[in-house]
């Protein structure tokens, strides 16, 4: 299995743009200015290409809607704690090359910094995605972009030796002398300016590297809640575990492992007071928990139309007798690995704490699953194959909380 590396990853940042006010399409807006900026600073295509990786990612450490919502504030003075989180994100495995890009992403031209770096000791990259990054977020989206853009390049002006880059803040008012830049930036077309600026876009990735980028991914939308830690690492785990014990190839246990880290990659469209709240949740709440499998299936669908990876993470809200949500498919729509990824989710989930309950002992997990079955909300033959596994599921459980 091979999935095409920059169209998982323009996707994927979808995820990164969620927060109160909906997809920004922030990180998109910062690759393209990024690019646009890198290729008149001559780098080369290699370069150019762990830019674009670095810039479609780079503030996959600011993980709660507070935190990017405080991102949106251009004078911002508290930026270290994102990026140092997204530097030990990417520090380990495929993605490690941008590691140090991202660390060093608001570092500020004139020194001060945390990183202990100033001027061009600043990664080149990094120095770039600081001004584009700045200058996305001085953009209104209320006002005509064409009004806006001499403000910023005053602001630029004003900011050059001081906070960023004096070379780069001279190049990007040359560049952005066409109007053309800056509707760019507001175009429904912006993905496909973005393929046209980045080289290498049809670099494809193998199963080993899907599963750090799917873990990487994981581990940001777990981050949400300390109550959410951990909970997709564990249903991929588990998800894994039941594919084998109920007879799935390799291939498709490697791939059910990716649809379990992946399954909630829709979360980040619920706000993040729902995922703590101790009480029951009112209809409009539960409406807005009903989208995230929604967003799940969209994101991976387009990303690997090819592959049933969206149905397998996105329906583990969907019942056999068609009770579920958001699709209310039936049994006859959902295939064996959608419903042990399902099965895997409901284990996992009751076995963890949340804010209304402490964690079950198996069981309370045991009756609820057999219930489950009798009500139809599960295939018997899955959750037989999970209760029978009691001591392989509590070491999966027990090495997926050390690690």
């Amino acid at each position: 299995m091979r999935i095409n590396l920059v169209r998982l990853l323009l996707n994927l940042s979808h995820s990164l743009d969620f927060a109160g006010m909906g997809i920004t399409h922030h990180h998109k807006r910062v690759t393209l200015m990024s690019l646009q900026l890198g290729k008149a600073a001559g780098l080369d295509e290699n370069s150019l290409f762990e830019l674009f990786k670095a810039s479609i990612l780079h503030d996959a450490g600011a993980v709660t809607w507070r935190e990017k919502s405080d991102l949106a504030c251009f004078d911002i003075a508290d930026t270290y704690d994102h990026c140092l989180r997204g530097y030990k994100l990417f520090s380990n495995g495929f993605l490690d090359s941008i590691a140090g890009i991202v660390l060093s992403h608001h570092d500020r031209w004139k020194g001060g910094n945390q990183t202990g770096k100033s001027r061009t000791d600043i990664p080149l990259a990094s120095r770039i995605i600081h001004l584009v990054d700045r200058v996305d977020v001085l953009i209104r989206s209320d006002r005509n972009v064409l009004d806006q853009c001499r403000e910023i390049l005053s602001r630029l002006r004003e900011l050059a030796g001081e906070v960023f880059d004096p070379d780069l803040v001279s190049l990007f008012e040359k560049l952005s002398n066409k109007e053309s830049f800056w509707l760019e930036l507001q175009s429904p077309w912006i993905n496909e300016h973005l393929l046209a600026l980045i080289p290498y876009h049809s670099t494809t990735v193998d199963t080993g590297d899907l599963l750090i980028i799917a873990e990487l991914f994981a581990r940001i939308i777990d981050a949400k809640s300390p109550f959410t830690y951990g909970h997709s690492l564990r249903v991929a785990r588990v998800a894994r575990l039941l594919g084998q014990k109920t007879g799935l190839s390799q291939e498709d246990c490697d791939l059910l492992e990716i649809a379990g880290l992946l399954h909630d990659l829709g979360k980040v469209t619920v706000p993040d007071m729902l995922l703590e709240k101790p009480g029951a949740l009112t209809e409009t709440e539960f409406n807005l928990v009903k989208q995230h499998p929604y967003y799940t299936y969209w994101w991976l669908k387009t990303a690997a139309p090819q592959s049933p990876l969206a149905e397998w993470a996105a329906f583990h809200h969907e019942r056999p007798d068609g009770r579920g949500y958001p699709f209310r498919k039936t049994g006859g729509e959902l295939d064996q690995p959608s419903q042990l990824t399902r099965a895997a989710d409901i284990f996992t989930a009751l076995s963890e704490e949340r804010p209304y309950r402490e964690r079950l002992r198996w069981e309370e997990v045991e009756n609820i699953l057999r219930l489950q079955v009798k009500d139809g909300g599960l295939d018997g033959k899955i959750v037989s194959a999970l209760l029978s596994s009691k001591d392989e599921l509590a070491r999966t459980c027990e090495q997926t909380t050390s690690g």
